[in-house]
């Protein structure tokens, strides 16, 4: 019985992702090295332009096809946006998707590959005065970030995210999926020194975020501990910020979509509705 439920919910998904429309994608040539690809997918509200936008970062995808951002429109994420009336976008992180590498776990090749998409958008003249960055996991490091130096930015929402990884890196409890993290943050830094895990802990630089942010973690999650996502949050108002953190008692690193956007729909719509007060 449970599996012909799910064969059914399986079957209405992707009904109902059959009458949502699919976004474009673009290619811009990576600010640092113009010989290096960033890849974003892109949807717009039939409504006039320029639109409050939401752009979207994905989080690690295992070995396999590797889509990138493509995996908001795969799942009809841009869609949902661009009916609400926000322009959608989706970045794919170098490394993944047609964005080209090197993958460097958030550092500044992926903050600047973000940031140029941004800049594309705006001087497209589709971006309006509001933007949101939604951040998942790998993504919500990277979103964090470039929130902390673009005072643009106005909501910010990381989920399961990783904010401290000294610590991260030095609390090696008996966790398979952990070791694969830091072995991943390893390779990519080059070594994984002081000075490359700092330059990638959202922690450091929580003094610079003033976007109203909201953080949501897992109780369960063997990754990104909540600890962390309170302390980001605590982090950010000491230094006159807004931020709000939620932990779901139920769930791990993966947190379900729909219970999650009962908390990310209408923080968005506050965020970007044009008469709301700029955090």
């Amino acid at each position: 019985m449970r599996t012909a439920h799910l064969v059914i919910a399986v079957a209405l998904l992707f009904l109902s992702l059959a009458n949502i429309a699919r976004a474009d994608r673009f290619t811009i040539p990576h600010p640092d090295d113009p010989t290096k690809s960033v890849e974003y997918y892109m949807l717009k509200p039939k409504t006039t332009g320029p639109w409050p936008t939401v752009l979207l970062l994905h989080g690690h995808q295992e070995a396999g096809p590797q889509v990138g951002g493509r995996v908001f429109d795969d799942w009809g994420v841009l869609g949902r946006f661009a009916q609400r009336g926000y322009l959608a976008v989706a970045v794919s992180q170098p490394g993944y998707g047609g964005s080209t590498g090197p993958a460097d776990f958030c550092g500044p090749f992926t903050q600047r590959a973000v940031s140029a998409v941004i800049a594309k958008i705006r001087a497209d003249g589709f971006l309006g005065d509001r933007l949101a960055l939604v951040g998942i996991s790998r993504g919500a490091i990277a979103a964090g970030l470039v929130a902390a130096y673009d005072r643009n930015v106005s909501g910010l929402v990381l989920i399961s995210g990783v904010y401290d990884l000294t610590q991260f890196a030095s609390d090696l409890a008996p966790n398979e999926t952990k070791l694969e993290v830091v072995n991943s943050l390893i390779d990519e830094t080059g070594g994984g020194d002081e000075a490359a895990l700092q330059w990638r802990s959202l922690l450091h630089v929580a003094d610079k975020i003033k976007a109203n942010t909201l953080i949501l973690n897992g109780a369960k999650d063997d990754r990104a501990t909540p600890d962390q996502a309170q302390r980001l949050a605590a982090a950010i108002k000491a230094h006159g910020g807004h931020a709000r953190v939620i932990i779901y008692p139920d769930y791990g690193h993966q947190i379900p979509v729909d219970v999650r956007n009962r908390d990310v729909d209408p923080f968005i719509d506050t965020v970007l509705k044009t008469n709301a007060p700029k955090p």
